[in-house]
């Protein structure tokens, strides 16, 4: 008995190991984690008021943005797929004007997804959703910072290089919400927009 119950304990895990492996092999349909590297180009309008004058600006800087995403994919069809990400990202660059300082820094990300499969390996998608952008104004004196809701939409091409590691390249442009600050005796209100190229890594679950 104890044989018997040992090799259907055996063909139980195999079955197991064997579904698992089908699962994992199913490209673009499960969890993943990755990283991403890219150009990002920030764009200020601004205005500044100073001494009852006002002076506005457009104003942009190109950087090197780096971030990492947490995501889940579902194939709805052999052809078509659905997924959900969020995404943490950060870059370089600071957009300067007349000694003065305008930073966008940390981007968080919540976006969905929908994609065809050009072949089973090959994956054209695009996507949307919302962000939140930290900015932060130095004029040399006075500091202040503001975090920003936005809305961001783009697309790329995902391709399946392993079972489990994929690696994609996607455009994005963000969007977020005007705002004013005081620095001191001066005002400023300020508006960004950002354009992206990105390029991931991820691994899949």
């Amino acid at each position: 008995m104890a044989t018997a119950t040992l090799t259907r304990a055996l063909f139980a895990t195999a079955a197991l190991l064997g579904a698992t492996q089908a699962m994992a092999a199913e490209p673009f349909n499960g969890p993943y984690i990755g990283a991403e590297a890219g150009w990002q180009q920030d764009k200020l309008r601004s205005t500044l008021t100073t001494g009852g004058t006002s002076f506005s600006a457009n104003d942009k800087v190109d950087s090197f943005a780096y971030g990492a995403q947490l995501g889940y994919d579902f194939k709805v069809s052999p052809s078509f797929v659905i997924g959900a990400e969020a995404n943490l990202t950060g870059d370089s660059g600071k957009i300067r004007v007349d000694g003065s300082t305008a930073d966008a820094g940390r981007t968080f990300g919540l976006t969905a997804r929908a994609g065809v499969l050009a072949t089973p390996e090959t994956l054209i998608y695009a996507k949307g959703g919302w962000v939140n952008g930290r900015f932060t104004f130095d004029d040399g004196t006075d500091r202040a910072s503001q975090n920003r809701d936005g809305w961001t939409l783009g697309g790329g091409v995902e391709r399946m290089l392993t079972q489990n590691i994929s690696a994609r390249v996607e455009y994005r442009y963000s969007d977020f919400a005007s705002f004013r600050e005081t620095l001191g005796t001066d005002s400023v209100s300020a508006g960004f927009d950002r354009h992206q190229v990105m390029a991931g890594v991820n691994f899949r679950f």
